[in-house]
């Protein structure tokens, strides 16, 4: 008897676990995505209406770059509206808003 009391309340214990929540994934951005000149200016302007990064990179719905996003320097970058071409980009960059170079 006390085993089935045992089983009985360990079984009600797991089976009244509180679910775990389900991974929810990080919604991108839609961004205005740039060129980089040499001297880290933005160049041109690659897309007239915002799209995610995983859109504007090779093989994405509206692919922008052939860069893989591999590297530390930063081969386009997006921001959330519309820029003045010839501005100094920033010195850090957040990862949604960058596609960096291919190795």
């Amino acid at each position: 008897m006390f085993t089935f009391v045992l089983v009985a309340v360990l079984g009600l214990t797991f089976a009244f676990k509180p679910a775990k929540p389900a991974v929810e994934k990080k919604v991108q951005p839609s961004l205005y995505w740039y060129s980089i000149s040499p001297t880290n200016t933005l160049q041109a302007q690659l897309n007239t209406s915002p799209q995610t990064k995983d859109d504007s990179m090779e093989n994405g719905a509206n692919s922008l770059t052939n860069c893989k996003d591999e590297t530390p320097k930063v081969c386009i970058i997006g921001y959330d509206s519309e820029q003045t071409l010839g501005t100094s980009i920033p010195s850090s960059v957040a990862n949604d808003h960058s596609i960096r170079f291919s190795r």
